[in-house]
């Protein structure tokens, strides 16, 4: 850890990711709601929600878009705190805070502590209000992606993932896949046995699907009807290709009646696997255009199985 200068002058590195690298004795003090907390590889965002009053929580705006990391200025312990945070080349945020002048008093006829308290209380106060109006915000943005039905995300939250995934992936030289499912004979299975069956064998699904992707960073969207999409980072061909057996598996293994199907008594999906083995280009849509490719390719020829391929040069290669 850096030996830094007496409070208040504080210093702290995050990574591209947004995690703790290395901080000064001034950062401890700063954020001292968080300070048992940090450790290295600790997340910005965990260190804001640490912090019991909004003006010792940093200005997480380069943390949502990709923006340059802002100056401002707050108060904290009854001094006025400039803060500069600077973006390096590699992603890397610096963020330095310095004590520039003391507060005004609240007023000249009453007492430092009785100020210190007024000024306590309405920050508390203050903090409550926020921290309702954040979980509502939060509330609000889960349930706008999220689909109604099956409780999985929508099509607009991955897409939303899918440019941030292509950007990161790209920026680490790391591999990116996608899968496409669709659920064989649907339409068939809605018009036999009815559109509430036909949601709860959506569900079931969706669940079903859910757990297999059981990594922090996969995920499992509604794409529309009765398809679905996964999204599968730092995945290889061959990587997301064994996920996608499982995926088929798992809702075989549900067993759920289907008596019009021409694969099997029961439900089964078709899968498109698709794979950017080296993210290139600013067209993530071309990743999802080539899994819904193959995706085809696996209905036209058996269905309940998937296919899977390279995306190169913006060209899928079947694999044989």
């Amino acid at each position: 850890m850096i030996d830094g200068p007496a409070f208040f002058q504080s210093f702290a590195i995050f990574d591209a990711e947004q995690r703790l690298v290395d901080w000064n004795s001034g950062f401890v003090e700063e954020f001292a709601d968080a300070g048992p907390l940090l450790v290295k590889g600790l997340g910005v965002r965990d260190i804001h929600a640490a912090c019991l009053l909004p003006e010792r929580a940093l200005d997480l705006s380069w943390a949502l878009n990709d923006a340059p990391p802002s100056v401002f200025e707050y108060i904290n312990n009854r001094c006025s705190i400039s803060v500069a945070q600077e973006l390096s080349a590699n992603g890397s945020i610096f963020r330095i805070a310095q004590s520039t002048h003391a507060a005004p008093q609240l007023h000249p006829a009453m007492p430092d502590q009785s100020a210190e308290l007024l000024r306590s209380a309405a920050l508390q106060i203050s903090a409550a209000v926020l921290k309702r109006r954040d979980q509502e915000m939060l509330r609000l943005n889960e349930l706008a992606l999220t689909d109604g039905l099956t409780g999985v995300a929508n099509r607009r939250y991955f897409d939303e993932l899918l440019g941030f995934e292509w950007k990161r992936c790209q920026r680490n030289q790391l591999p990116l896949s996608v899968i496409f499912i669709d659920i064989d004979f649907f339409k068939r299975y809605n018009d036999f046995y009815g559109h509430l069956q036909g949601d709860e064998c959506l569900n079931a699904i969706a669940s079903s699907l859910k757990a297999v992707l059981n990594r922090p960073g996969d995920l499992v969207a509604r794409y529309g009807g009765e398809e679905f999409i996964c999204l599968l980072p730092e995945t290889d061909l061959f990587g997301a290709s064994h996920k996608a057996e499982e995926l088929e598996l798992a809702v075989r293994t549900l067993t759920i009646p289907h008596d019009k199907s021409e694969v099997a008594p029961v439900v089964t999906i078709s899968l498109g696997v698709a794979t950017a083995q080296q993210v290139t280009g600013e067209d993530a849509s071309a990743l999802v255009s080539a899994a819904d490719e193959l995706l085809y390719q696996a209905k036209a020829e058996v269905r309940g199985c998937y296919r899977a391929a390279l995306l190169q040069n913006w060209v899928s290669v079947k694999l044989n």
